[in-house]
């Protein structure tokens, strides 16, 4: 139901339609099953591309568009709220072999 291609935004609506459960039902079982809110998972979910795409080399706008963000300063946002490094200083960190960049799915 949740697309890969995040520029297909699923609305509150359609998911209702889809599940036959209210927003806010659907919401508290998504929290329940997955640990976090479906807005979150999308977007752990979009740095996932990201991170792939960093490693395959590149540019930081590609990944940014590649993963369906506004532009790259919403991602490096993102990025830094969730990861608590710049997505620079964390390739950076990738390529110089001080973390792997497989430590983690990319989903």
């Amino acid at each position: 139901m949740l697309p890969e291609q995040f520029e297909d935004a699923v609305t509150a609506e359609v998911l209702e339609t889809a599940t036959g459960i209210d927003r806010f039902t659907m919401a508290r079982q998504f929290r329940r099953h997955l640990g976090t809110s479906p807005h979150r998972y999308r977007t752990m979910r979009q740095l996932d591309v990201v991170r792939r795409e960093m490693v395959c080399g590149a540019p930081l706008a590609e990944a940014a568009a590649a993963a369906g963000f506004a532009d790259q300063s919403h991602m490096t946002r993102q990025f830094k709220k969730a990861y608590g490094i710049s997505p620079g200083g964390w390739r950076r960190l990738v390529r110089q072999g001080a973390i792997s960049a497989t430590a983690s799915s990319f989903a």
